[in-house]
């Protein structure tokens, strides 16, 4: 059918406008169109489909980010902690006492308690300085494991003469022999034979049973 001279001048200028427009006029004057019942409307691109295809994908690459940090994180702590955990079973295993042993410092004697030698050596000391720091040494020393003491490594004397229970006997002759060796270790004070004597007469009950 031919459009009208209104159609036209429509159509020109919408297509003027840049609108492609899919109208078809008839003739008002002319018989009616062929109804087609058969026509459907075109179908839109399937949106659906794109926008699923899009959304899985985008899934996918949080999953596989998600997934690579946590195994960069395993990573890091196997490497952080995981060779110093397995370097210590390995110690344990090759030791079993291992796990028997105190912590390091805590119920380790200190170092002027160890190699003390026998009362007998230090009774025959010419020095009597020196043999009157040992006798302290070993004195206390005595009483403390009598008393079921765990000594400390950092202890000093006094830490260990403070740690004896006041219910032991002879305690005020162990203070007085401790504070005598220090005068004489730290002070340079010297001991007389008599001194030396007396400090033995009254420790010799702590000293029961020493070597």
């Amino acid at each position: 059918m031919t459009p009208s001279e209104t159609g036209e001048d429509y159509l020109r200028a919408i297509r003027l406008r840049g609108i492609n427009p899919e109208v078809t006029f008839y003739s008002p004057s002319g018989p009616a169109p062929e109804l087609d019942t058969r026509q459907q409307p075109e179908k839109p691109a399937d949106q659906t489909s794109t926008s699923s295809g899009e959304t899985s994908l985008e899934a996918r690459w949080i999953f596989g980010l998600i997934a690579v940090t946590l195994l960069a994180l395993i990573l890091f702590l196997f490497i952080r902690f995981g060779a110093g955990m397995s370097i210590t079973f390995k110690g344990d295993a090759k030791n079993p006492d291992s796990q028997r042993k105190s912590p390091k410092g805590l119920g380790e004697a200190p170092v002027w308690a160890e190699r003390l030698g026998s009362l007998d050596e230090i009774l025959r000391m010419r020095d009597r300085r020196q043999a009157l720091v040992l006798l302290a040494r070993k004195a206390l020393t005595s009483t403390v494991a009598a008393n079921g003491v765990l000594m400390q490594r950092s202890w000093t004397a006094r830490d260990a003469l403070r740690h004896i229970p006041e219910k032991q006997g002879h305690l005020d002759s162990l203070r007085a022999l401790v504070l005598s060796s220090e005068r004489v270790q730290f002070g340079g004070r010297d001991v007389s034979e008599d001194e030396f004597r007396a400090h033995v007469d009254s420790c010799k009950p702590l000293l029961a049973g020493a070597s």
